[in-house]
């Protein structure tokens, strides 16, 4: 019987293993005599075809609960995968060259807000906007012709969106930025993609590219500020002896002088160039300034009848007040400044006859509002003030740059282009907000959002008129460093009758000082001068001469000389240029203190 089965291979093994487990077995068993030997071969044949079955059939077990347990850890790999697939933060697709939709996970079908059943067969260019699909075709040509991977941005619609959707279209808040990877599939007959929202990151590149576009602003706001204040302290002092002369000039002639009239236009000259500086002060935001809580509505209205002379007949000026106790903390000559500068240019944009609309109104400004692009940047209490005309319009392409000083779209010698500049000046100023609404045609809408004040008061009293000035009388120790100014500022006070001393250095004002203490009333001396400033000159100086009165002059803008302290409330101050009446008033009600 054995000798019809091979000898070698697996099944030598197995006989092997088989005549050694039947060794075992008849160990202790009565061998057969020798007359029974075929028979005893028989027995033992089978013997070990038994043991040799039951032996397959222990392989067999093992190897089937082996098998098992590899199909239950592929399919717990399978499911693992396919988790991962379906739920990964990445949508991932297969397509034709047709860009027919053939697998895709759960997330493509969240992604474009349709069942994944339904996207199988659909094509994935029908959810491409028409802008964005020359670049996805782009990209699909390139890897089924080169078989090359590549990657684009596009925008894509959801489900049920249907028409013509562009990148300014009223259904872009509904519209995602996704980045795709394509890649050629072994077959070469279909690509796996990957889609990626990058919606978020858009939105942050685009805020980061709005900051820095109004950094950028805001520095060449500051610089041309910067440079409006370093030349105003030279420009005013030159304005300061002009005015000065002219006016002691004019004092001495007599009504048919035949100068007369060119004294005054002199005189008219520079105060409308003083008028010019202040106005580049405003824009640079350095001007000095006296805040006083003023009710909002009651400002305007004081201002409306100059505005309406100013504007003209062929245009109303429709004035609609909140009529709330709305109050503000600013100069009420900015205000003025604000309504002449904003009126002034909505007459010019207004062909014929037509509508200027101003409005107040206390609003709430949220963080919610700040957060969606509104222009106040910070949430509170705010009041607005708005400025309406049905002129010609502002273009798009002239919108961001209508704060700029200097810049007009108005004929030649028909404006400065500081009027935007010193209204956005102010406004900046007073810690407030501005925004311009405009399309051509439709004409212009300016807003101005101001800190609310929070504590109500009572109307401010009248002041009673003012006296005449009358001829002075007293000593003075004037102190300025440029000799020019010097000798115009002595003449004017000597013209209302004061005695006055004259010095260049402070150092020469404190010997002055020590031999006339007896005599000097007032002090009268610029800020910012050699050895020490006008603060520490007063300082030194009351410690000499008990119960002097301090009055300070600059030409400087008010930033440079803040840290002096001598803007301080109670404190005597005079801006040059100034006019011989101005000067002297200003002398005259201090020493009446």
């Amino acid at each position: 019987m054995d000798k019809k089965r091979p000898a070698t291979g697996e099944y030598s093994e197995l006989r092997r293993k088989a005549e050694e487990r039947l060794t075992e077995r008849q160990k202790g068993t009565p061998l057969l005599s020798a007359s029974d030997v075929e028979l005893r071969h028989l027995i033992h044949d089978l013997s070990v075809h038994e043991i040799e079955l039951e032996m397959q059939k222990d392989e067999l077990l093992q190897t089937t609960a082996s098998l098992e347990k590899s199909q239950m850890d592929l399919q717990q790999a399978l499911d693992r995968y396919t988790h991962l697939y379906d739920f990964a933060p990445v949508g991932y697709l297969t397509l034709a060259r047709d860009s027919k939709i053939l697998e895709a996970n759960l997330t493509v079908a969240k992604l474009l807000g349709v069942e994944r059943g339904l996207l199988k067969g659909s094509r994935f260019s029908t959810y491409v906007t028409e802008d964005s699909l020359p670049v996805f075709d782009t990209l699909m040509e390139r890897v089924f012709e080169s078989y090359s991977p590549g990657s684009c941005q596009v925008r894509l619609r959801e489900s049920g969106q249907q028409g013509k959707l562009s990148s300014h279209g009223a259904m872009r808040a509904s519209l995602k930025t996704f980045n795709i990877d394509a890649v050629i599939s072994d077959d070469l007959n279909t690509c796996h993609v990957a889609l990626s929202d990058i919606s978020r990151q858009k939105e942050v590149e685009l805020d980061n590219a709005l900051l820095q576009e109004e950094l950028a602003q805001a520095q060449k706001m500051d610089a041309i500020g910067r440079l409006a204040g370093g030349i105003a302290h030279d420009y005013n002092n030159i304005l300061a002896a002009i005015l000065g002369n002219a006016e002691l000039a004019l004092r001495k002639t007599s009504t048919d002088y035949p100068m007369r009239e060119n004294l005054e236009a002199i005189i008219k000259a520079t105060k409308r160039s003083a008028e010019l500086t202040a106005q580049l002060l405003g824009f640079a935001r350095k001007q000095d300034v006296i805040p006083k809580i003023l009710l909002l509505d009651s400002a305007v209205e004081s201002a409306l009848a100059m505005l309406r002379r100013l504007i003209g007949e062929n245009i109303v000026v429709d004035w609609q007040p909140s009529d709330e106790m709305d109050y503000v903390m600013m100069d009420p000559v900015q205000i003025d400044q604000i309504l002449i500068n904003l009126c002034v240019n909505a007459r010019d944009a207004i062909i014929g006859n037509g509508r200027i609309t101003i409005r107040t109104k206390g609003i709430q400004i949220t963080l919610s509002d700040c957060k969606h692009g509104h222009c106040c940047k910070t949430p509170g209490k705010y009041v607005m003030l708005s400025v309406e005309d049905n002129g010609t319009g502002i273009d798009k392409g002239t919108l961001p740059y209508i704060y700029e000083p200097f810049f007009t779209t108005k004929a030649h010698g028909l404006g400065t282009g500081l009027g935007l500049s010193t209204v956005y000046g102010i406004v900046k100023q007073n810690f407030g907000f501005l925004e311009c609404t405009s399309e051509p045609g439709k004409g212009a809408r300016f807003v101005i959002y101001l800190p609310r004040y929070r504590k109500l008061i009572s109307d401010d009293v009248s002041l009673p008129p003012e006296e005449p000035v009358i001829n002075g009388k007293g000593s003075i120790l004037l102190v300025e460093d440029d000799a020019e100014i010097l000798g115009i500022v002595k003449s004017m006070l000597e013209s209302a009758g004061y005695s006055v001393h004259a010095v260049l250095t402070p150092s020469e004002a404190i010997r002055k000082a020590s031999e006339q203490i007896y005599g000097i009333r007032l002090l009268l001396t610029d800020v910012v001068m050699p050895e020490m400033n006008g603060t520490e000159l007063a300082q030194k100086l009351k410690a000499l001469i008990p119960g002097l009165k301090i009055m300070f002059m600059s030409g400087y803008t008010a930033d440079v000389i803040a840290d002096c302290k001598v803007l301080d409330k109670d404190i005597s101050f005079i801006q040059k240029p100034f006019s011989v009446s101005n000067l002297t008033r200003a002398v005259e009600e201090i020493l009446k203190i």
